[in-house]
């Protein structure tokens, strides 16, 4: 008779989540850029914690930057002459026609009412960011884990710094 051994240990799972959308909420996006466009006042709630690459859709990272760099210049980025202002910028850095052209910043505003959730909107981007770059740096470490060539301390701590780093940039984001 051949004994075989029991194990104690439950079977890995190691197949990868290919076929989900990573974390993002495309609407929330662009209702917080409609709500730029309408509200004078709107990026001045929202410019000091959202970043140009918290947004998922790489359009409205491009239009975040133009209405961030129009409001540096002193510049309304919200009502009629923002759009001309942002429009503007867009298309003197050679990027209107890759987010869409007009018709991308008109649909954006048609399809915003007003800016009074925009703080809200702007942390379910920011939610949204934090948990791609989980997923980012778990891949990076699940890398370093299946690479039998490094050393286990060298995969320890890169863990603990990526882990650090995290949770450093968590704090920062909540001023905490």
């Amino acid at each position: 008779m051949i004994v075989i051994p029991y194990t104690y240990t439950e079977e890995p799972n190691f197949k990868p989540d290919n076929n989900r959308l990573p974390p993002c909420n495309t609407e929330a996006e662009e209702l917080v850029l409609g709500g730029i466009f309408l509200d004078p006042n709107a990026i001045y709630q929202v410019k000091d914690r959202l970043r140009p690459e918290h947004f998922y859709i790489g359009a409205h990272k491009d239009i975040y930057q133009a209405c961030l760099s129009v409001c540096k210049k002193g510049l309304p980025t919200g009502g009629p002459s923002g759009l001309l202002h942002v429009t503007s910028w867009l298309s003197d850095h050679d990027l209107l026609a890759r987010i869409g052209g007009r018709n991308k910043l008109a649909t954006l505003v048609d399809r915003t009412v007003s800016a009074v959730n925009i703080d809200s909107l702007a942390g379910l981007i920011i939610i949204n960011a934090n948990r791609r770059e989980v997923i980012r740096t778990a891949n990076e470490l699940e890398y370093l884990a299946y690479d039998t060539q490094t050393e286990w301390t060298d995969i320890c701590v890169a863990f603990e710094n990526k882990t650090l780093k995290r949770k450093s940039a968590h704090r920062e984001e909540n001023g905490s």
